[in-house]
C-alpha cells in the first residue's frame, strides 16, 4: 500500500510539474505573439500618424495656395493694400509647408515623385500671382486683369488640385490599410487573451474571489472608521479633522489658483445662558437643532461642519461675490434667531457672530482661513452680538473692507 501511495504521488507530482511547464510554456509563447502582434500595431500606429500628418499638411498647403490667390484677385479687383495682407502670408505658409511635405515623406519615391510636381507647380502659380500683383502696383491694371483672364493661373490651381488629390488619396489608402491591419491584429490579439484567459482563469478564480471579499470587508470597515473618525457625534456635521483634510484637499488641487474660496467662521452668541440655565443636555439638544436649520442654508456643494463646542465653519466654492457672502451671513444669523424662537419663545437672545475670509483676494493661503475667519468672527463679536465681518483684521481695520453690513 505504501508504495501504491507513493507510485500515485508521484504520478500526480509529474502530472502537476507537466502542467506547470504546459502552463508556462503556454504563457511564453502568447506573450511572445503578443509582443510580436504590438510591435506591428505600434508600427501601424505610426504608419496612421505620418498619413494623418501628410494630409494635414497636404491640406494645409493648397489652403495656403487659395488665400494667395483669394488675396491677389481681391487686390486686382479692389486695389486695396488690406488684401496683400492674405496673399503675402498664403505665400510665405506655402513655402514652408512644401519643406514640410518634402521633410515629412524623404524616403517615400512614390510620394515624393508627386511633391516634386506640386512644388514646380505651386512654384509657377506663384510666379503668376505675382506678376500679375508687380503689374497691378506698377500702374498696368489692365494688363495684370488681362493675365488673369487667360486662365493659365486657374489652369496651375486644377493641376495642382489635381496632384493634391493623388498625394491625399494615396496616403488615404495607407492610413486605412494601416487601420485595418492593426483592427484584425487586435481582434486576433483579443481573441488570444481571451483563450489565455480561460485557461489560467480557472486556476486563479477561486482565489481571486476570496481575496476581493477580504479586500472589500477591508475597505468597508476603513471607509466606516474614516467615517466616525472625520464626523462630530454631537449633530453628524464633519468634525475639524474632516474640515481641515477638506482645506488640505482645496490647497493641493492644481487648479486652486484659478478657485474662489470663502470661509464663514460662526460662533453661537448666547449659548452659555442656555447651558447655565437649562443643563448641558438642553444645550446639546439645540446644537443639534441648529446643526439642521443651518444645513439647510449652505449649499450642497458646500462643507458646513463644527468644530468646537458652539463653533460651526462653512466652506465655499466657486461662490459670486462678496453680496453673496453676506445674504449668507444675514440667512445664518437669521436662521440661528429663528431656531432659538422656535426653542425658547425669545427666553434667550441667541444669534450668531460670523467671521469671513476669502482666498485669494483676502487671503493668500487656504490654510490660513481659518485663522483669518476665527480673528474676524472675535472682531464682529466685539462689536455687538449677530453681525459679520470680512478678514484679515488690522490694527486699525482700514486696509481692507471691514464695516460692518447689516
Amino acid at each position: 500500500m505504501p508504495s501504491r501511495l507513493f507510485r500515485l504521488a508521484r504520478h500526480d507530482r509529474n502530472r502537476f510539474v507537466a502542467l506547470y511547464l504546459l502552463l508556462v510554456a503556454g504563457l511564453l509563447l502568447a506573450a511572445a505573439v503578443f509582443i510580436y502582434e504590438a510591435r506591428v500595431i505600434l508600427r501601424d500606429g505610426v504608419s496612421q500618424e505620418r498619413a494623418v500628418a501628410v494630409l494635414g499638411i497636404a491640406s494645409r498647403t493648397l489652403d495656403d495656395l487659395q488665400d494667395a490667390e483669394t488675396g491677389q484677385r481681391g487686390y486686382l479687383l479692389t486695389g486695396s493694400p488690406d488684401y496683400l495682407r492674405p496673399y503675402e502670408r498664403g505665400t510665405r505658409d506655402v513655402e514652408d509647408a512644401i519643406r514640410q511635405l518634402q521633410q515629412t515623406l524623404d524616403g517615400d519615391p512614390a510620394s515624393m515623385t508627386i511633391v516634386r510636381r506640386i512644388d514646380e507647380l505651386q512654384r509657377e502659380k506663384l510666379a503668376e500671382l505675382s506678376l500679375t500683383i508687380d503689374l497691378s502696383r506698377g500702374g498696368d491694371w489692365r494688363e495684370a486683369i488681362a493675365l488673369v483672364k487667360t486662365d493659365e493661373g486657374k489652369r496651375q490651381m486644377d493641376k495642382l488640385r489635381g496632384e493634391f488629390d493623388s498625394l491625399r488619396g494615396l496616403w488615404e489608402a495607407r492610413r486605412h490599410a494601416a487601420l485595418d491591419d492593426a483592427r484584425s491584429r487586435l481582434v486576433f490579439g483579443t481573441g488570444a487573451l481571451a483563450v489565455v484567459a480561460i485557461f489560467v482563469g480557472g486556476l486563479l478564480a477561486y482565489g481571486l474571489v476570496v481575496q476581493q471579499r477580504a479586500f472589500a470587508n477591508i475597505s468597508a470597515y476603513s471607509e466606516a472608521m474614516n467615517r466616525e473618525a472625520g464626523c462630530d457625534p454631537l449633530t453628524g456635521l464633519p468634525n475639524r479633522r474632516r474640515l481641515l483634510a477638506t482645506l488640505d484637499a482645496l490647497a493641493s488641487r492644481p487648479d486652486i489658483d484659478r478657485c474662489k474660496v470663502a470661509l464663514l467662521y460662526l460662533d453661537v452668541d448666547g449659548f452659555k445662558a442656555v447651558n447655565d440655565v437649562l443643563g448641558h443636555s438642553a444645550g446639546d439638544a439645540f446644537l443639534r437643532r441648529l446643526a439642521k436649520w443651518l444645513s439647510a442654508v449652505v449649499r450642497r456643494e458646500d462643507v458646513l461642519a463644527r468644530v468646537g463646542g458652539d463653533e460651526f465653519v462653512a466652506v465655499l466654492t466657486d461662490y459670486g461675490d462678496d453680496e453673496d457672502l453676506r445674504q449668507l451671513a444675514r440667512r445664518l444669523i437669521a436662521q440661528a434667531q429663528a431656531v432659538a424662537q422656535a426653542e425658547y419663545a425669545g427666553r434667550f437672545a441667541i444669534g450668531l457672530s460670523v467671521g469671513i475670509a476669502t482666498y485669494p483676494d483676502r487671503v493668500k493661503n487656504v490654510r490660513q482661513l481659518i485663522d483669518v475667519a476665527d480673528a474676524a468672527m472675535y472682531a464682529a463679536k466685539r462689536e455687538r452680538s449677530s453681525t459679520f465681518r470680512f478678514g484679515p483684521v488690522t490694527a486699525n481695520d482700514s486696509e481692507y473692507d471691514m464695516r460692518v453690513m447689516k
